[in-house]
Order: C-alpha cells, then structure tokens, then sequence
C-alpha cells in the first residue's frame, strides 16, 4: 500500500510538473507574442522615423535652395537699384547707369532683356552703323538695338574701336 501512495504521490507530482510547465508554456507563448508585437511596433515606428528623417531632410535642402534665392534675389535689386531705364530717341530702351553712380563707375548701359532675367550684360557699340543709327550689341543674348545718338563716351569708344 505505501508503494501505491507513493506511487499516487509520484504521479501527482508529475501531474503538477506537467500542470505547471503547461502553464509556464502558455507564460511563454503569451510572452513570446508579446514581444512579437512589441518588435513589430519598433520595427514600424524606425520606418516612420527614417520616412521622417528623409522628410526633414528634404525640406531642409528646399530651405537652403530657397534662401540661396532670396540672397540672389536682394543683391540683384541692390545692383539693379543702380540704373533706371532709358529710352533712346530712336524708341529702343536700355537700362543707363544712374548719374550719381557714374562717380564710382563708367557710363554703360544693361541690356533690357537679360536685366529682366535678372542678369547683368553691358552692351557695347558693334561699330557698324546704318543710315546714322548705331547699334549696341548684348553679348549674352546677342541683341543688337538702333540707337539714333550715342553718349559721349560711347561715342568716343565707338570711334577708338573703329580705328583698331
């Protein structure tokens, strides 16, 4: 008899063992999903960092670009606040150098067209001449405009290049 019980003692204990693992399975099961959702949920919140992260980083880039233009922007209206617009008696137009910056620099004239895509081009006299009109000539665009009187000193520029 006390083989029986202490075999019914055994076989409870083993019950007990296999109850109890059961039950630590079921921990570990648990747990394991657990982390499984847990590792999911990092592995999504890393790609709406990075998705971020590219973002912010693009719009970053966008601001450089954007402040490199406004810069761009300002020094070509400090430059072009130098000039004003002239019209030649023929009818044609140019920006002139402003009377009070001819003291810092020489009398020339802009190209209109490249002033207006905010690009400085000084026009030179071409040295040809039609029917007492002279031309100057834009050597970025390559427009050549009739003026029907020069100034002074592109007069006198004009003729120094005639004679080379």
């Amino acid at each position: 008899m006390y083989a029986e019980i202490n075999s019914a003692v055994q076989a409870a204990k083993v019950l007990y063992d296999v109850v109890k693992a059961n039950k630590d399975l079921t921990n570990f099961n648990e747990l394991s999903a657990a982390v499984s959702e847990v590792y999911t949920k990092v592995m999504n919140a890393t790609a709406v960092a990075l998705a971020s992260q590219e973002k912010q980083t693009l719009l970053t880039d966008r601001i450089r670009e954007l402040e490199k233009k406004i810069m761009e922007f300002e020094n070509w209206k400090s430059e072009i606040q130098k000039y004003k617009l002239y019209t030649f008696p023929i009818g044609t137009h140019a920006f002139i150098l402003k009377p009070e910056m001819q003291e810092i620099e020489p009398l020339h004239y802009l190209c209109e067209a490249c002033a207006n895509n905010h690009q400085i081009s000084r026009m030179q006299p071409t040295g040809f001449h039609y029917e007492e009109a002279f031309f100057l000539r834009c050597h970025k665009c390559k427009l050549l405009i009739p003026i029907k009187s020069m100034s002074p000193v592109l007069e006198a520029g004009l003729k120094s290049s005639m004679s080379l």
